[in-house]
């Protein structure tokens, strides 16, 4: 009985090791590839570098226009998870407090909006955004569609944690004369730094790495191309450059780890509020 105690945390270690080597070996190579020259990558494919070439970063940054890709991507990335994360903390609230006719309806809507495929949006999307000059605006169709896309799993995911909320305390700030607003800003808000954060996670790397919509959204013009879309443009540039691509990667998966590293413990908090609720 002692040795199956044993047997069984061991093997669920070393399956949960083999997992993380498959997931986490393609990073350390991109990484270990950031840092050679171009003809050592052909000769040392799987090696560590002979010399560290930190030019590569600095070459990607200047020559490749990642700069400026870089900048159009955190401008897109906080328009759209600001406006979304305020319009979905309110209409969450309105759906999960305020006894709104028709909830069960717009709450079902929501939830079709969450799993209908976004390929099938991308015409409709794209011709309404031509005829109403949006691609031709920097940003606007991009930011525009993010937010639409984002708002209903924005919404469902706090609503599901306002519903988690005690009733007490929302009818203890009402008969104080609170209104509606002050209790959003005075409680509700303060409260739900999980559940913002969590959506702020989800929809950072959903803007972040979109590349679809981004590219339809960005074919008639220069202005406003984000990452994902300029990281293509680098790759046909510098097709045969495998330190300045793989250093350009680097640094596109370097703000999603950040953001989630500091926002880790919010995150989980977040997850464990809704799975209780569930």
């Amino acid at each position: 009985m002692s040795t199956r105690r044993k047997v069984g945390p061991a093997l669920l270690v070393a399956f949960l090791g083999v997992i993380a080597v498959v997931y986490l070996y393609p990073v350390v190579f991109t990484i270990l590839t950031s840092l050679k020259a171009t003809s050592e990558f052909h000769v040392n494919l799987w090696g560590l570098p002979k010399a560290w070439m930190l030019d590569n970063y600095v070459n990607a940054f200047t020559t490749g226009r990642l700069g400026d890709y870089f900048g159009n991507s955190v401008f897109i990335a906080a328009v759209s998870l600001v406006l979304t994360t305020v319009l979905g903390t309110f209409a969450g609230y309105a759906l999960s407090r305020m006894h709104l006719r028709w909830t069960a309806v717009i709450v079902g809507i929501l939830f079709v909006l969450q799993i209908l495929p976004a390929e099938s949006m991308i015409i409709p999307l794209y011709l309404m955004a031509s005829k109403s000059g949006l691609t031709q605006i920097p940003y606007a169709p991009l930011v525009t569609v993010y937010i639409g896309w984002m708002l209903s799993g924005t919404i469902l995911i706090l609503r599901n944690f306002f519903q988690s909320i005690s009733t007490e305390i929302l009818e203890s700030a009402r008969i104080d004369g609170s209104s509606e607003i002050d209790t959003m800003f005075r409680i509700i808000f303060p409260l739900s730094g999980g559940a913002v954060a969590t959506c702020t996670v989800f929809n950072f790397g959903f803007v972040w790495g979109e590349l679809m919509w981004a590219r339809i959204a960005t074919l008639t013009t220069q202005r406003g191309i984000p990452l994902s879309v300029g990281l293509i443009n680098f790759q046909g540039q510098y097709m045969t450059d495998w330190g300045q691509l793989t250093a350009a990667i680097c640094m596109v998966l370097l703000p999603m780890i950040l953001l989630y590293v500091f926002l880790q413990k919010y995150f989980v908090r977040g997850l464990t509020s809704g799975a209780l609720k569930g």
